[in-house]
């Protein structure tokens, strides 16, 4: 294995590491009061969203939710690089809630995954129909905007990222994430 290809493999399993072993601060966000898993399922449009590492360059992403026969959330996310019709970057993984409201769940892409904790996807605000949820994390570093859509109006993404910082998710970083026309 080259050198280049141990870096890209080290590189995630640090941040995992770390972010595993790095104690637990108090929340600098809220969550919504409940999520009903079976409205929530099905296909989210990232409409805009703090890039990741792993996310820098992605068109297109999507994320489906479906549920596995354990009872815990199948996640797919999906997407391309740097065009639509780029390399195409897919991945599964499982997402199981960590109380009864729905609204705080782990998140995990490798590895076994539990309902231990307080959660790295947090669902912090929520379309009553079930049609756009602003997602982060106990710190608020992270945010995602989803949409039953592809494209949102300029006026509802100034409404969500309003709504995400009254919820203490760190908005200065969110960039839009582009989407194929319907």
């Amino acid at each position: 294995m080259t050198r280049f290809k141990r870096c890209l493999v080290l590189v995630p399993l640090i941040s995992i590491l770390l972010a595993a072993c790095a104690p637990s601060a108090p929340p600098r966000t809220t969550t919504v009061a409940s999520v009903d898993v079976g409205r929530y399922l099905g296909t989210w449009y990232e409409v805009a969203s703090v890039k990741q590492f792993f996310s820098i360059g992605l068109v297109g992403s999507t994320a489906n939710y479906s549920l596995n026969p354990d009872g815990s959330i199948r996640v797919f996310n999906s997407g391309n690089y740097f065009t639509f019709d780029g390399p195409a970057s897919e991945i599964v993984g499982s997402a199981i809630p960590v109380d009864a409201s729905n609204a705080r769940l782990n998140v995990a892409f490798f590895g076994s995954n539990t309902n231990q904790g307080q959660g790295n996807y947090w669902i912090v605000d929520l379309d009553p129909d079930y049609q756009w949820a602003i997602v982060s994390d106990p710190t608020g570093e992270t945010c995602f905007l989803l949409s039953r859509t592809r494209t949102i109006t300029p006026e509802l993404r100034a409404d969500l990222l309003a709504r995400a910082a009254s919820k203490g998710v760190n908005t200065s970083n969110v960039t839009e994430t582009l989407q194929p026309p319907a």
